[in-house]
């Protein structure tokens, strides 16, 4: 199998020269048949708006997705690109960092405090996923898997439960000894489990770490007596979190992951397609603010985080006394004093043409409309730092061209730092604070390091 590194946002290449893979200027060729699996699997399991890939006659450019694709001789990783200081990129610091910030915002049940751990290991990080979710799966069915009731229909020679007339007559009219019965029975054959026993089985085909293969093994051991679903997606829906499995719920989530990236064929031999794909747009945001409310909030007595302005949502119109145009900024936060603070994360480089000084159009736009709803005197586009970023403040205007005494922020964090150690999640502290110190006029962070300037 052909074993592919990139970075999100740099490109394929479809080549007919032969079966080598070669490197030039950010582009990897890749062979025609290679290539076309691959075009073939990101168009059949992904809408247009949704695929990994743009696609055009003969190159395809990654999108915003980083994870793993895998299908039959072709395992594609995609990293995100996170330069140094220097704009020099180290996959190795990528994969790390990417790593932490799944575990921070909860996308792969991990501690953040094993992250360094398995960074050490410098195993693909499709690899670093499914030793993961085996290692996490493992301990929690040692414990005890999820047992409970579960509704059965079954032509028995002992009567259990409820008799169900129209089936007995249709199937026992000449078996008297036999009874068509509705039952409930305590087991281990439940939805989740099938879940479980469904993705370990994806992660044994996809994986090739003897270690890792052990451990998917012995899962599905003691799921031996769990029965194998037909139609798994359907199962996902039929599973219900409650106090007696909640246990499971970081290792069904990841679950989730592994199933929405099946795909329903196979291609040339026993190895499955199959994806394990996040969105950066969404890990970053997730990621800023599960790091604020642990690490930086605690400091700030009085404010409170609302995501996606959960219980906040406002509205920019309203027709016959009904919302229309919600807004749901990516943080909210609500300080003392009745102060607001908007802060709008953008997995983005601020290399747009199309864009002013670097910033887009519409991202200012955007904030513009939370900062007037949310009555914020400042609100924030946060990006991923990258070499010659400058922090910079728009003024807010009024009708008549005067300065309101609103401003727009653009602001930056570094991410090139290694997070998993603790110097660099106590400079990510310091950053954070200091977002909340000049935007929303709360007492300065303790004195360190400066912060990191591009």
């Amino acid at each position: 199998m052909l074993k592919l590194e990139i970075q999100e946002h740099s490109q394929l290449m479809r080549s007919a020269s032969g079966p080598s893979v070669s490197r030039t200027d950010g582009k990897t060729s890749v062979p025609a048949h290679l290539y076309d699996r691959l075009k073939r699997f990101d168009q059949l399991n992904h809408t247009e708006a949704d695929r990994v890939f743009d696609w055009r006659d003969g190159t395809a450019r990654a999108r915003q997705w980083v994870g793993v694709i895998q299908v039959a001789g072709l395992q594609l990783e995609i990293l995100p690109k996170i330069d140094d200081a220097n704009g020099a990129n180290t996959d190795y610091r990528a994969h790390a960092n990417l790593l932490y910030m799944l575990s921070v915002a909860g996308d792969v049940p991990l501690l953040s405090r094993d992250v360094a751990r398995l960074s050490v290991r410098k195993s693909p990080l499709s690899e670093t996923l499914a030793a993961i979710f085996a290692e996490r799966l493992l301990t929690e069915l040692l414990r005890g898997p999820e047992r409970t009731y579960v509704a059965r229909e079954e032509n028995l020679r002992q009567f259990k439960g409820k008799l169900l007339v129209s089936p007995q007559i249709l199937h026992n009219s000449a078996h008297r000894e036999r009874f068509f019965c509705r039952f409930d029975e305590f087991c281990e054959d439940t939805p989740m489990n099938q879940v479980f026993r469904a993705a370990c089985k994806i992660l044994l085909d996809a994986t090739h770490s003897s270690h890792t293969q052990d451990l998917l093994g012995r899962c599905l051991l003691i799921l031996g007596d769990v029965s194998d679903a037909a139609a798994v997606q359907d199962l996902l829906a039929k599973v219900t979190l409650s106090r007696q499995n909640e246990r499971f719920a970081e290792v069904f989530r990841f679950c989730r992951l592994i199933l929405a990236g099946q795909s329903p064929t196979a291609e040339g031999g026993r190895e499955r397609s199959f994806s394990l794909l996040f969105d950066m747009n969404v890990v970053f945001e997730r990621f800023v603010a599960a790091f604020m409310r642990k690490h930086v909030l605690p400091n700030h007595p009085g404010f409170h985080l609302y995501e996606q302005a959960r219980h906040r949502t406002r509205h920019l119109m309203e027709h016959n006394e009904k919302g229309a145009l919600p807004l749901k900024p990516d943080l909210l936060i609500e300080a003392p004093a009745g102060r607001n603070l908007v802060i709008d994360t953008k997995w983005k480089r601020l290399t747009d043409k199309k864009a002013r000084d670097g910033v887009a159009v519409a991202d200012l736009h955007q904030l513009y409309a939370y900062a007037q709803r949310y009555d914020c005197l400042r609100s924030v586009l946060l990006y991923p730092g990258i070499a010659g970023a400058v922090a910079k403040d728009y003024d807010v205007l009024d009708h008549q061209g005067r300065k309101t005494g609103q401003q727009v922020g653009v602001r930056f964090v570094n991410l090139h730092q290694d997070l998993t150690g603790r110097e660099g999640q106590a400079s990510l502290r310091r950053e954070l604070s200091q977002l909340l110190a000049e935007s929303a006029d709360c007492p300065a962070p303790p004195p360190g390091p400066p912060s990191w300037q591009p």
